[in-house]
């Protein structure tokens, strides 16, 4: 960072920093005269929480840090407000004295020779300022703000005075000689009641000593030291009887819950026992372990039950099956272990007579009689044994729907069992704890009545109210000090803002920052109307010799034309309103004066500006024309006769066309360009603004040099870093940076300070009043 630089770039404001800092220590000065001085007055006090927990009746805490030091509640009390109206009501603060010393500055005064009786509720006071005066014939009192006086007779304040919220009267010993007073001029300030709380809390500060553990420290700050001494006093009194009061209210209050505690507590007793007797009564339950003991057993025996069931219903569903698939000459299988004498005696029976049908077989053919009478009986036994186990599996079906039934209800009991062991237990529990709780309160009520008997306050004063008489406020050193400080500051946040939240482009290093690799081609001097067409060849305007200059450092970035062909100089910039068509019409006019053929081309189709530097109509046929319809041409179109230059031709934009963009793009601008560099030395393109439109990046290849606006005090830096990323981006090539509209009276940095050009050294360029310090030589 350039220090030299940043520093010189604040001091041309130094005329504000002037004017601040006079009006900034002037008015600390005139401050620390006027306002009247203030100070703290401090008190220490020490309330012993130990002793205070030792004395409470019952203590819960679950914190392992000791609360000795906590004092939020103590001092959420000191600064309450209904605390701190019994301090306004004893001390009477809805009344403030002073003494008059000169009339921009007053001194309070503690003691004043006389008596105010208010009239009305304090409460309803009036905020109002009077100053009195006292004389022979009573006193007279005059309100500041209305100039309305009030004139009360005599000195025993019998006298009520029409719009004044009291009445006055001289006090004992002003009585003794009233003349002593008569020069003394008097300020008496009121405010009700609620206003003087607030005014006393605002005041007050209270805070817990870190350092030490039950200590509070209270500070006072006024005007008025004696007043603020007895301020904290009456706090510390009244804070001190506020705790034996709260003491005193709990303790009763504890006594008090203890007897009813005690008197309940054989109602709730019997009441959890009638619970616990019904309780069991209606869950059957005598003993506990006997209950579970026997639903565990009554579970465990339906269980088997249940299983030896399904195990039959196996059996007979696979003794039906088997039977099925017999023979009429099979045995049936009689080792299916049912739990059915019936069945299996008629398995037995059907066995037999099979047997029987074997025998009259072998004896004789299978047409015999007494065979086929035996294998009829014998089918129609099979069939009956089948409904019989059909009928058994029914049986048995039904049998394992009930023992499923019984069998939920015996788990549902086994289930229960906890919960009806847990609430019996809360039960026995509460009971345990009944009893417990009223040996406790018994024991309690004993420390209660013990400790109500010797009750005394834990507080303690350390430190009586004491008042530091170097005033707090204002400070004179520190004031101007702060005064000093703040005079420098404030011209230098504004300067500083208004240099960060300015983001136009002001000089060439303001360009460097965003894109320092491009070069800058020159200056444009920001001209009037009348100086603008002055650019002949023989001129030596402002114009002109900056457009020499440029014409000069293009040259530099125009290649090496081997083929002798003319060069394209594309004139763009990042909006509109950038003058790019005015340097483009200058440029054109000193290339020409030059005996350079030169050829202007408007490019920019949508809004063209180079017609009106030639006084012709915006309707002029001109590219648009040539480029809709190849078969012209283009040479038809340009205008040769102008004033400026008889080696300049111009080609208009033509009529507006509705597609722009299509219309530059197509092969015909190519070759409008191809074919007038054989004829032309330079091409000037006047093309459109590259942000607002894509026209100009569309053709942008065809040009040498690439000329880039940048408007002084116009352009912002933001567009730069937008078109940086063009460049990079090659989309513009050969690009080089032209600054126009530089202001001569205001610009820094630009070399303009004194003269433009050797011709013109009488030409200064006046400065505003507060950069006339600085030599122009440094810009």
């Amino acid at each position: 960072m350039d220090l030299k630089k940043q520093f010189l770039k604040y001091l041309q404001y130094w005329p504000w920093f002037l004017v601040s800092l006079i009006i900034f220590m002037s008015a600390a000065f005139v401050f620390i005269k006027v306002v009247p001085s203030t100070y703290e007055t401090s008190a220490t006090i020490f309330i012993d929480k130990k002793q205070e927990d030792q004395n409470k009746i019952i203590t819960i805490s679950t914190d392992k840090k000791s609360n000795e030091d906590k004092l939020e509640d103590e001092i959420r009390l000191m600064t309450s407000n209904e605390f701190l109206l019994g301090v306004v009501k004893n001390l009477d603060l809805n009344f403030s004295y002073f003494e008059k010393v000169y009339t921009v500055q007053n001194n309070y005064v503690n003691a004043v020779p006389f008596v105010l009786i208010p009239t009305v509720s304090k409460d309803s006071l009036p905020q109002i300022s009077y100053e009195i005066k006292i004389d022979n014939q009573g006193f007279t009192i005059t309100d500041p703000d209305s100039e309305r006086v009030y004139t009360v007779k005599g000195y025993d304040g019998k006298e009520a005075v029409y719009g004044l919220p009291f009445k006055i009267r001289l006090s004992a010993n002003a009585k003794k000689k009233p003349s002593y007073y008569f020069e003394n001029e008097y300020k008496v300030s009121l405010v009700p009641t609620s206003e003087a709380v607030k005014n006393l809390k605002a005041s007050l500060i209270v805070s817990s000593d870190e350092n030490a553990k039950g200590v509070l420290e209270m500070k006072h700050i006024s005007s008025n030291p004696d007043r603020s001494r007895k301020i904290l006093n009456e706090i510390i009194v009244l804070l001190d009887k506020s705790i034996v009061i709260n003491k005193q209210k709990v303790y009763a209050n504890t006594v008090s819950y203890l007897n009813q505690r005690i008197k309940n507590f054989t109602k709730e007793k019997d009441s959890i026992e009638s619970v616990k007797e019904k309780y069991l009564q209606n869950n059957d339950i005598a003993v506990m372990d006997n209950y579970i003991v026997e639903k565990t057993a009554d579970r465990s025996q339906k269980k088997e039950s249940s299983l030896l069931n399904e195990k039959q219903i196996s059996l007979a569903s696979f003794a039906i099956n088997d039977i099925k698939q017999a023979g009429p000459a099979q045995t049936l299988g009689t080792g299916y272990n049912l739990e059915s004498p019936t069945v299996n005696q008629m398995l037995l029976n059907y066995n037999a007579k099979l047997l029987d049908s074997q025998l009259i077989l072998q004896r004789a053919s299978s047409n015999n009689p007494a065979y086929i009478s035996l294998m009829t009986q014998l089918k129609v036994q099979k069939q009956e044994i089948l409904n019989t186990l059909e009928g058994y599996l029914n049986f048995l079906n039904q049998n394992s729907r009930a023992n499923r039934s019984e069998q939920s209800i015996a788990d549902a009991k086994v289930k229960s069992i906890p919960t009806k062991d847990k609430v019996l237990g809360n039960i026995n529990s509460n009971l345990n704890t009944k009893e417990e709780t009223y040996v406790a309160l018994l024991q309690k009520k004993e420390e209660a009545v013990l400790n109500g008997a010797i009750l005394e306050s834990n507080l303690k004063t350390l430190n009586a109210p004491e008042t530091n008489y170097s005033a707090i406020f204002p400070q004179p050193k520190a004031f101007m000090l702060g005064a000093f400080l703040f005079g420098l500051l404030l011209p230098f946040g504004v300067t500083y803002v208004r240099l960060y939240l300015d983001t136009k482009i002001h000089n060439e290093e303001d360009i460097q920052d965003v894109i320092g690799d491009i070069p800058i081609l020159g200056h444009i001097p920001k001209i009037n109307n009348n100086e603008k067409l002055n650019n002949t060849a023989t001129s030596h305007s402002l114009i002109a010799e900056a457009s020499r200059a440029l014409v000069s450092n293009i040259s530099y970035l125009l290649p090496r034309n081997k083929e002798n062909k003319g060069n394209v100089i594309l004139f763009t910039s990042s909006i509109q309103g950038e003058g790019k068509s005015f340097c483009a019409f200058h440029n054109a006019i000193t290339m020409s004066n030059l005996n350079k053929k030169v050829l202007l081309i408007g490019v920019d189709l949508r809004k063209p500006q180079l017609h009106g530097y030639f006084n012709i109509s915006r309707n002029s046929l001109g590219l648009s024309n040539f480029l809709a319809n190849k078969s012209d041409d283009w040479k038809e179109f340009l205008h040769k006769d102008n004033n400026f230059s008889k080696n300049l031709d111009v080609l208009f934009a033509g009529d507006p066309p509705p597609n722009p963009s299509q219309l530059i793009t197509n092969s015909n601008f190519e070759s409008l360009i191809e074919e007038a560099r054989k004829i032309y030395d330079y091409i000037i393109l006047d093309t459109a603004p590259v942000q607002i439109v894509s026209d100009t990046l569309n053709f942008s290849y065809l040009a040498d040099v690439t000329v880039f606006i940048v408007k002084y005090d116009y352009t912002d830096k933001s567009n730069l870093a937008q078109v940086s990323g063009f460049i990079k981006k090659e989309q513009l090539k050969n690009v080089g940076i032209l600054i126009n509209g530089v202001n001569l009276k205001t610009a820094y940095g630009y070399g303009y300070g004194v003269s433009y050009g050797y011709q013109y050294q009488e030409v200064k360029a006046k400065r505003p009043w507060y950069k006339r310090s600085l030599s122009v030589k440094e810009a």
